[in-house]
């Protein structure tokens, strides 16, 4: 007896768990399907009024497509400046004494630093020859008795931000073999100097975006909040919370945010192929391949979810503070 009354306690005991266990199930699909529909309801009051809804995705679109395009700038003006690292040249003419197994040595020992990639040696001899060769003075140089040109050697540096830049060639100017050091490295200092001016100039209007995006997605909240006014009244009658009321328009933001990301990416495709068209052109007179890289995968959904977390944010806090305005 006792034997079945235990087992009558354990399947008891057993039977609630799993109602509750389906009930959590039934409580999640009925939630999420309440959220479906105010979604789609969002959806479709965004279709009902298509002049207004397609000009605020184009505004919150050219909003976050601006900052996008300059670290775009900035990220291909860095793969630029690396791939001429070769023409970042650091060129050390040696003493007039230097024999050429001297500066051969010198160009040795120099190959061994971890802050050179490459280095060679140019005898005088073989530098007179090369300007002779492209000068075309030739019978003018075979006059001469004496060799006016200087033993160099050519290096390349592994690393070519200015700053290092500038402290190998300090270093070098301290050898005692080294006459003069000459950096060829202006142009791409200058380069270097756009690319981080490019990358400030995207973070302080990456801010600037992000407060123009909260006003103009809070303003289009507040102007459909005040459409609606009587149904959030007659919800709050009935016991609705201001969190409830508001999530319609939490919806609305967060719709606004996603098409505008993805608009974003779609302009910047364009604008692409466009400057692509033209750049080619100037490309082909510097016998450069190079082509201006857009958006990646990571960054085109990066640029979707940041649109869709500024766009639900904005609702969130014009949608309460304008609902917690209205009495029932």
């Amino acid at each position: 007896m006792s034997a079945t009354k235990r087992r009558t306690a354990n399947s008891d005991q057993a039977r609630p768990k799993r109602n509750t266990r389906k009930g959590q199930t039934e409580s999640f699909t009925d939630l999420f399907r309440l959220h479906q529909r105010i979604a789609n309801a969002s959806a479709k009051r965004l279709a009902q009024t298509p002049a207004s809804s397609l000009i605020t995705l184009f505004v919150v679109a050219v909003a976050l497509l601006l900052p996008a395009l300059l670290f775009g700038l900035n990220n291909n003006l860095a793969s630029l400046l690396s791939s001429f690292q070769d023409s970042a040249q650091v060129t050390v003419y040696l003493q007039d004494d230097v024999s050429e197994i001297a500066g051969q040595g010198v160009s040795d020992n120099l190959l061994t630093r971890s802050d050179i990639e490459n280095a060679y040696y140019v005898s005088a001899s073989q530098a007179l020859n090369e300007f002779s060769a492209a000068s075309g003075l030739e019978d003018l140089l075979l006059e001469m008795t004496a060799n006016p040109l200087p033993g160099a050697i050519v290096l390349t540096p592994a690393n070519v931000s200015p700053a290092a830049v500038d402290d190998l060639a300090a270093q070098l100017r301290e050898l005692p073999e080294v006459d003069v050091v000459q950096v060829d490295s202006l142009w791409l200092q200058r380069l270097a100097a756009i690319s981080n001016l490019a990358g400030v100039i995207g973070s302080v209007l990456t801010v600037i975006v992000i407060l123009g995006l909260f006003f103009i997605v809070g303003n289009t909240i507040k102007l459909a909040i005040e459409n609606r006014k009587a149904e959030i009244r007659v919800i709050k009658l009935v016991g609705g919370s201001d969190m409830y009321a508001a999530r319609p328009f939490l919806y609305t933001g967060l719709l606004y945010g996603l098409g505008g990301g993805i608009l974003a990416t779609i302009l910047q495709a364009f604008v692409l192929i466009t400057f692509n068209s033209n750049l080619e052109v100037l490309m082909q007179l510097y016998d450069s391949d190079f082509r201006l890289r857009g958006f990646g995968f990571m960054s085109a959904l990066l640029i979707v979810i940041v649109g869709a977390l500024i766009g639900w944010s904005a609702a969130l806090m014009a949608s309460l503070r304008h609902i917690r305005a209205i009495n029932p």
